[in-house]
């Protein structure tokens, strides 16, 4: 997809993070835009900030991805307002951190809720209206930990994997159609998703927000939300994001199934 200028681009977690800066760079290359999200006040923020750059029209949608009838509702929102969608954006995701058998169930169903069923929901509620128009495009947010099963992550690690999957089967049955499909992998980015954390490992995840070494250890989110605009033109199965996210995809190529080393540092320095 070359061209998105006067295209509609659905983005979940659209009030913060990468959903803020992908919008920013669809909106900039000509998109109009609807943002979801749970938090109102957030994607008010961002309205005023887009439309201080001249960026529109841009609408706005409360959206709990974990629920069914929320994002059909978004759906026939987008639909009803901007009679079309071009582009969807699976990108709000949550996370945990602890050993997984110190973990609350709880936790584990709201992250599962985000990060898997968000993008199963979305993918089903938009490819009616994707399927309407001559090229459309799907992008779903995976991660580092897609690639490879990471300790005191690994449910985490779960969704992001079952999203690359199910990514990967997806675009599979869509090679017939005008839609196409990108997955997204990226390292370490200064998100609030780490400020949001749950489990026994949170406040310590949440310690490298203020780390002197935060600005080496995390990306912009501006980096993946670029890394998508590529993936859109030119059709990109995959995107991996920093150099983080590069070396755990080579680990992978080059020594499968050995994140245990991995547990074994974590554990050395926890």
């Amino acid at each position: 997809m070359k061209e998105l200028n006067g295209r509609v681009a659905a983005i979940t977690g659209g009030g913060s993070g990468i959903g803020r800066a992908t919008a920013f760079v669809l909106g900039e290359n000509g998109c109009a835009l609807a943002l979801a999200d749970v938090n109102m006040d957030s994607l008010e923020s961002v309205k005023r900030e887009l439309k201080a750059k001249g960026i529109g029209p841009v609408t706005l949608h409360r959206c709990d991805v974990s629920n069914r009838e929320e994002v059909e509702r978004f759906a026939s929102e987008v639909a009803e307002q901007h009679q079309r969608c071009d582009i969807l954006v699976n990108n709000a995701g949550v996370t945990t951190a602890g050993r997984f058998e110190e973990e609350a169930l709880a936790d584990l169903e709201w992250l599962v809720g985000i990060n898997l069923w968000g993008v199963i929901y979305g993918c089903r509620a938009f490819l009616p209206l994707l399927r309407q128009q001559p090229e459309a495009h799907i992008v779903n947010l995976s991660s580092m930990a897609g690639l490879l099963g990471l300790p005191r992550n690994a449910v985490y690690s779960m969704t992001k994997g079952a999203v690359r999957s199910f990514s990967e089967g997806l675009r599979a049955e869509l090679r017939s159609s005008n839609i196409g499909v990108t997955m997204v992998h990226p390292g370490a980015i200064d998100t609030a998703i780490v400020t949001a954390a749950r489990g026994s490992d949170s406040a310590r995840l949440q310690g490298m927000q203020s780390s002197l070494l935060r600005p080496l250890i995390m990306r912009k989110p501006s980096a993946v939300a670029n890394a998508i605009l590529r993936g859109i033109n030119h059709d990109r199965a995959r995107v991996v994001v920093g150099v983080d996210a590069h070396l755990v995809d080579l680990c992978t190529r080059v020594f499968p199934s050995r994140s245990g080393g991995i547990g074994r540092l974590i554990d050395r320095f926890s």
